[in-house]
């Protein structure tokens, strides 16, 4: 009976220990365009509009970051597409 429920024992711990871990993380992609005067005022446009698209759907700014961004010069203005990651 010993041997038993020592081996009933060995099978739960060994069972606990594989068990995937009971947090997951989420994350979420946003991309935005934006124009502006400058190359920082068409990202700051860009950032915000991401930055809207992302609170829409339950994300806080806290929990957002931006990744990247991609600037063209145009004849009188820039334009920006900016790459907004979420976690959480």
């Amino acid at each position: 009976m010993k041997k038993l429920l020592a081996a009933v024992a060995l099978s739960l711990g060994a069972l606990t220990m594989s068990a995937t871990p009971a947090f997951a993380v989420e994350t979420g992609d946003f991309y935005a365009t934006g124009i502006g005067p400058g190359p920082e005022d068409a990202v700051t446009s860009a950032e915000k509009v991401a930055r809207l698209y992302a609170r829409n759907t339950g994300w806080q700014d806290s929990q957002c970051y931006v990744r990247g961004s991609d600037i063209r010069s145009h004849f009188s203005y820039y334009s920006a597409t900016v790459w907004l990651w979420c976690h959480r």
